[in-house]
């Protein structure tokens, strides 16, 4: 039986035709009988029957509808697509016109329409297209936990110094994959922050959490850092040595307070992490094969990765002799909103916003 609401349709051109019920088509798709012509295109709602309208959408004339988006200049290349392709496309299939600022240019994305229905259709797919292209951006920022202390880097250039003299002729360990020490550092999350508006919210998400992660942290919380691990399963072949991190006084009060600020973040839709299923696993990275001939440092804000294939390193010995190495203990640091591929005069990544709750010290 047909569905009176959603009636089978044929389209010529830039005409949309109902076919009433009993009409049917023949093998040169011509009609046999009668039919009712849709005077708008638009009524056949092609966000589909029912859709809700888009609080964004105003009317700005009788019969003219009209949208602002406010999306990253850096994301307008998927929403445009090679050659236009994207953007025609989908001002086809909505019937409406959609404006874009030039390239590099920050601004609204503006879409008009004859309905409120079409407009707000456009917008959904071009945030489904602007979130897509986020995904496959890399990220620009990280929430860290410096790990500079000179108490750390004193043992990081003793565990360094020990490893290249005991283990140098393991197979691909060489003095490029180690940390910079001026950068070694805990991650709490990445982040794809690409305008200011949107670096202006992440600081203020991680602002609004500096009272809660304070009680959690409690008034003197200190971080022991010791014991060495690796990401992956065969201690032969490893791309990733790093060292865990712990509450001095062996509490999860860390861990709490950096899976909150983790889940914050997330709630915020700033963060890809999935912070309620996965805790943040805390640990500081020591030796990474992507750093391999690239002495600027590299994990969450590396100098530049090598591009080649990454050779893996065998830490088996380096494992058994120094596995409970300990890098000391130290004041909680603090959590700095730290931008990716920078560097500070300090030596570490350029710091946007950072907590440092009560007793903390860097």
């Amino acid at each position: 039986m047909t569905d009176v609401l959603k009636p089978q349709v044929l389209r010529l051109g830039n005409f949309c035709y109902r076919i009433n019920p009993g009409d049917k088509l023949s093998d040169n798709d011509s009609l046999k009988l009668n039919y009712t012509e849709e005077t708008n295109f638009t009524e056949l709602d092609p966000a589909g029957s029912g859709a809700d309208v888009d609080s964004r959408v105003k009317e700005i004339s009788p019969g003219r509808f009209a949208a602002y988006l406010d999306i990253p200049s850096a994301l307008f290349r998927f929403i445009i697509g090679k050659k236009g392709d994207t953007k025609r496309k989908l001002e086809y299939e909505t019937r409406c016109t959609i404006v874009i600022p030039a390239r590099g240019v920050e601004g609204a994305i503006v879409i008009k329409g004859k309905t409120a229905r079409s407009v707000t259709s456009a917008i959904t797919r071009i945030e489904v297209l602007a979130d897509s292209g986020r995904q496959k951006t890399d990220f620009t920022h990280f929430v860290s936990v410096p790990m500079t202390h000179p108490i750390v880097q004193r043992h990081y250039q003793k565990f360094q110094e020990q490893v290249l003299t005991q283990f140098s002729k393991c197979h691909g360990v060489d003095e490029s994959i180690f940390q910079n020490p001026d950068k070694l550092h805990l991650t709490v999350a990445t982040l794809t922050l690409l305008n200011d508006p949107e670096v202006t919210q992440a600081t203020e998400v991680i602002l609004s959490c500096a009272d809660e992660l304070s009680q959690k942290l409690g008034s003197d919380p200190r971080l022991r850092i010791q014991n060495l691990d690796y990401m992956n399963d065969d201690p032969t072949a490893i791309d990733v040595l790093y060292a865990k991190v712990r509450s001095a006084d062996n509490s999860n009060s860390f861990q709490v307070a950096v899976d909150l600020l983790g889940s914050r973040l997330a709630e915020a839709g700033i963060s890809r992490q999935d912070f309620q299923r996965d805790r943040v696993k805390l640990h500081v990275t020591l030796m990474n094969t992507l750093f391999r001939k690239d002495t600027g440092g590299g994990g969450p804000g590396p100098g530049g990765r090598n591009s080649k294939p990454r050779e893996t390193f065998d830490a088996q010995s380096m494992l058994k002799v120094m596995g409970t190495f300990d890098f000391g203990e130290i004041p909680f640091p603090g959590f700095h909103l730290s931008k990716r591929y920078s560097t500070s005069c300090t030596g570490y990544y350029e710091t946007v916003v950072d907590i440092i709750t009560s007793g903390s010290s860097s």
